[in-house]
């Protein structure tokens, strides 16, 4: 009886390679539309071409046009006075990805009140390794996890459940930090509860395929000749 994920994963390769081969073909068909279209459209003031197919499908090519600024400086001093009437002035604030991660660790409550100091002397009373420790725990799990093995000498379940309180400790201590740095008058829970009455966070997942293209090829010829 056939292995059901190895089964899904070639599946999945195939589907993959056929998709490849659609986008390439429609890429090709969208770029014959918009070539006819520019031609029928030419010298014209219709922005739409329709064409039509035998069983009542049809394919509409719109153009349209995207007006960018490249100096509204300028654009406003050539409006005068009556600027204001057609340039309106918006700030855009976006956040930067150390923000992105701060905020999300926050809302997603990937943090654990207490110290990497603290957290260390739980794990070892060695002042060596515990100085060793100090150095190299920077919260990335799986690196924290074979340090804590390496040098703590933990087995690897204690070695991760220790690696995981390390990275949260680590953000609860980045976390005060930022706010100590922006002077935060308030205490951190109301800062918390701040940022996820502001902050939301979409979580999804990504599904990669690695596959060798000759199999995949090898694989649709077979769907072929079956």
């Amino acid at each position: 009886m056939a292995n059901p994920m190895q089964q899904y994963v070639d599946e999945y390769a195939t589907l993959t390679a056929q998709q490849e081969k659609i986008k390439e073909r429609l890429g090709w068909l969208r770029g014959y539309f918009e070539k006819q279209a520019a031609k029928d459209l030419k010298d014209t003031k219709l922005k739409t071409a329709e064409y039509w197919g035998n069983a009542n499908t049809q394919v509409i090519v719109t153009n349209s046009e995207t007006v960018k600024p490249v100096s509204l400086i300028m654009v406003r001093e050539l409006l005068g006075k009556i600027a204001p009437d057609f340039v309106k002035q918006e700030i855009d604030w976006k956040m930067t990805d150390p923000c992105k991660r701060l905020l999300g660790m926050v809302c997603q409550g990937n943090y654990t009140e207490g110290s990497l100091e603290d957290t260390i002397a739980s794990i070892t009373d060695d002042p060596k390794i515990a100085t060793t420790l100090k150095k190299r725990l920077k919260g990335n799990f799986d690196r924290d996890k074979k340090v804590l093995m390496q040098v703590a000498g933990l087995n690897e379940d204690a070695a991760s459940d220790w690696a995981y309180l390390a990275a949260e400790v680590l953000n609860w201590e980045w976390l005060t930090q930022i706010l100590r740095a922006a002077e935060w008058k308030g205490s951190t829970e109301a800062a918390i509860a701040i940022i996820k009455a502001a902050i939301k966070v979409e979580e999804g997942s990504k599904v990669t395929l690695n596959a060798e293209k000759a199999t995949v090829e090898e694989t649709l010829e077979a769907d072929k000749a079956g």
